[in-house]
């Protein structure tokens, strides 16, 4: 058997390669890589030399000529996420997406795409009443394309790309009904509906009730499903119902096709060879005009969702447990699978974004907004050298003993030698050098563990929030627990396996987050719940003094000293070593240098000074639930309502980036963090992970500036260059091969970029020019080379 994985997911496609996947190629700066699942397809469409697959949570094309595959998204011209239905018109050469929300997306075959968003509009007008999912299927017939919705059909014409009609009240007595399927025989058109099947002639007004009648019913069995798939072959009409099989119609009456039952139905497709009914029990089976039925796809592991027959009479399957598979007709056996290198699940509740080993791990565990467990055991994944691993139960060794180690993964930190060690929400802390090496610390758990479970001593569930690393090697644990008295807040010595318990003050028990901040002070934040009624008023934020012998008593930060609100999700350390939190009201800063027990100065609010919102304190009227400090020292911050770029006093906004102008999944972003070493900003949303490519890095050690992507520059190229590895904040200049001066700059942390132009705004001719860099003393000079090509 031979095996494609797919190798580079991102928006610049993924290449098919036999037994390794190639690891992802750089975007370029300012861009977006999408780090979706794509391994749950749901629905196929076959569009010739491409076949169309929508999965959970992204879409993409499999070029069947090339083996090559491509993911699809707003960066491609698409106008929206998540493909529910989809259809091939092959008259047209068309292909009609339609979106979770009601958008609907036509691909043209010069690559363009026209949106049509009228139902869209209507939604979010209140004209139409929907359900969560509106649009069901897609069907084609002479040049219309039928989309089945919850409230009824829309007609588009695919010449002129525009909705003729919607049928909406249709049902009886002109009920509006849901619409599952569509289908045309060229004189009728017949609806799978929550009324029944109904069917109207396509020469009457069909806007009108009365020209729609209830088809002759289906004998059910008692409490079978109601009609849910339609197809047409060979003039005849197909319906699928769950728990009773397929039926046709034959002289204007139904019949039973025998041999068809099954008890849920997942797609009835049309083929060259007959209808294709894929169901969760017996696979693919065909049915030809004569009614003959012959299993050609047996059932395989997993759930088939849909398939397609190939020109060599294998077929394609959508198994939504392996993905896209090539199966051979008749034996069942796969030859060709398209895995995708990429997470297993949508699933992100944080990141760590390391750049010392350039790696970033995506945690899936969690907990409510007050707290709740959600159990999770979907473990954590993790993204090094352009490919993922997924390090999840069922994947790991020892499976029996592994589950309960990665009970809900919250968050993780990682030590110089880079030893990742992750809190678990309910599975204490783990230590982690791989999967074969695997250190557990629970509720004395190995022998001196002081770790707390929930509900006090004896309880299995210990809540591990937030870890921290320091430089020495010492791990900080937030263990979030409710029995007062006892500390929450601990030092693990990994090379001694020895703990420090900082002691108890009131609510250190019920800490939630940490940072650390230059002087090797802890500062946590006191969970927004601070009881278990939920009743108590919110506390802060504490500054811990970790010594051992005379420390500063920890110090607590309220809304009294400075603090826009209590409620606090999260903290962390700039480039200048200010303390930032980011609250239920904006965010707040602590940049006196004394530090916090030194001086009784508190935080304090940044101020726009410049652009949208001037005069107002950042983000004031946002729930920041993320924050996150770049390679310039800029900030930035996650809300529910997108995601945000300040400058490093945070006193202008500087980008903002929501679904309507970015490839983001969903305006609530979920955390967010910077890999200084490469520049991308990781951003975890409730609808799955992305990457943006910034222009800021840091610089470790002596300037190389080797990095120059792209280079050479294509005369289509419309871009900025990247020059990465220079010294940070450095003095830039860049000059043709004359000398003559082009560009100049201040680098942005580690790394510059240019947008090609010269000061006239002309963009520069077909040359090389030279990027001279020095650091502000004249130091650490180097020279790189941009070879641009003009057309």
């Amino acid at each position: 058997m031979s095996h494609f994985f797919r190798c580079l997911l991102g928006l610049t496609g993924f290449f098919l390669c036999a037994s390794t996947a190639s690891a992802q190629g750089p975007v370029g700066y300012g861009d977006w890589q999408l780090h979706l699942p794509t391994n749950h397809p749901l629905v196929l469409a076959d569009a010739g030399n491409r076949l169309y697959v929508a999965t959970e949570n992204a879409f993409y094309f499999l070029d069947k000529t090339q083996n090559t595959t491509q993911v699809l998204s707003r960066r491609d011209g698409l106008n929206d996420v998540a493909v529910t239905a989809l259809a091939y018109d092959s008259v047209t050469k068309q292909t009609v997406l339609g979106y979770r929300n009601a958008n609907i997306d036509v691909l043209r075959p010069d690559g363009s795409v026209r949106n049509i968003n009228d139902v869209l509009r209507k939604l979010g007008q209140g004209g139409i009443q929907a359900g969560n999912s509106p649009i069901n299927r897609i069907s084609i017939s002479n040049g219309k394309a039928y989309v089945s919705a919850s409230f009824g059909v829309v007609v588009i014409d695919l010449v002129k790309l525009e909705i003729t009609d919607t049928y909406s009240s249709i049902g009886p007595g002109g009920t509006t009904v849901s619409v599952y399927d569509a289908a045309s025989t060229g004189t009728y058109l017949y609806l799978a509906t929550s009324a029944g099947l109904l069917r109207g002639a396509l020469t009457t007004n069909l806007l009108d009730y009365r020209n729609w009648t209830l088809s002759l019913p289906v004998p059910l069995n008692p409490g079978a499903a109601i009609y849910r798939l339609l197809a047409v072959y060979d003039g005849q009409v197909y319906a699928a119902i769950d728990g009773a099989g397929v039926y046709k119609v034959v002289a204007n009456a139904w019949q039973s096709v025998p041999n068809t039952y099954a008890g849920s139905f997942r797609s009835l497709r049309t083929s060259g060879i007959g209808v294709l009914a894929t169901d969760d029990n017996a696979g693919v089976r065909r049915i030809d005009r004569n009614g003959v039925v012959t299993t050609v796809v047996p059932a395989i592991t997993g759930y088939a969702q849909d398939v397609v027959r190939a020109r060599d009479g294998s077929y394609y399957v959508a198994n939504y447990e392996k993905g896209l598979q090539r199966v051979q007709a008749g034996t069942g056996r796969v030859t060709d699978s398209f895995v995708a290198n990429g997470p297993a699940s949508s699933l992100a509740f944080s990141l760590l974004a390391d750049a010392h080993v350039n790696t970033v791990d995506v945690f899936t565990g969690g907990y409510s907004e007050r707290y709740t467990p959600n159990y999770y055991q979907s473990g954590f994944y993790e993204y090094n050298a352009g490919q993922w691993s997924n390090f999840n139960p069922p994947k790991l060794p020892g499976n029996s003993s592994a589950i309960p180690y990665l009970l809900s993964p919250v968050r993780g930190t990682r030590t110089p030698d880079g030893t990742l060690y992750v809190g678990a929400y309910g599975g204490g802390l783990l230590e982690w050098k791989g999967p074969d090496q695997v250190r557990h610390f629970g509720e004395g758990l190995p022998t001196g563990s002081p770790l707390i479970g929930t509900f006090g001593l004896g309880n299995n569930r210990v809540e591990v929030t937030d870890v921290a690393a320091t430089p020495e090697g010492k791990v900080w644990v937030v263990n979030r627990h409710l029995l007062p008295g006892s500390s929450g807040l601990f030092i693990l010595d990994p090379a001694t396996t020895t703990w420090q318990v900082i002691p108890w003050v009131p609510h250190l028990q019920e800490l939630e987050r940490i940072a650390l901040d230059d002087n090797g002070y802890a500062w946590v934040t006191v969970s927004r719940k601070t009881d278990p009624s939920g009743t108590g008023p919110a506390i802060g934020i504490y500054a811990v003094d970790p010594a051992i012998t005379q420390p500063n008593p920890p110090r607590l930060f309220t809304s009294a000293t400075g603090l826009p609100d209590n409620q606090i999700y999260e903290l962390a350390k700039d480039r200048r070593g200010y303390m930032w939190a980011a609250t239920i009201k904006g965010v707040a800063v602590f940049n006196d240098p004394s530090g916090p027990f030194l001086s009784p100065a508190g935080f304090t609010l940044p101020v726009v000074r410049r652009g949208e919102g001037t005069g107002f304190p950042a983000l004031f009227s946002e729930a920041v639930r993320t924050l996150a400090v770049d390679g310039a020292d800029r900030k930035w911050f996650g809300t529910d309502n997108g995601l945000w770029l300040f400058s490093p006093d945070a006193d202008e906004a500087l980008l903002h980036f929501t679904t309507a102008n970015s490839p983001l999944p969903s305006n609530r972003i979920v955390d967010v963090k910077v890999n200084n070493k490469t520049g991308e900003v990781w951003v975890a949303t409730d609808a799955g992970v992305v990457a943006y490519r910034g222009s800021a890095t840091v610089t470790e050690g002596e300037p190389h500036c080797t990095a120059v992507f792209p280079n050479p520059v294509r005369p289509d190229f419309q871009g900025v260059v990247g020059i990465s590895g220079l010294a940070n904040n450095a003095l830039v200049k860049i000059t043709d091969v004359a000398g003559h001066l082009v560009y100049a700059t201040t680098a942005t942390g580690g790394t510059v970029t240019w947008n090609l132009t010269m000061p006239d705004g002309q963009r520069v001719r077909s040359g090389i020019y030279l990027v001279l860099s020095s650091d502000a003393d004249g130091k650490n000079g180097c020279v790189s080379k941009v070879a641009v090509l003009s057309k």
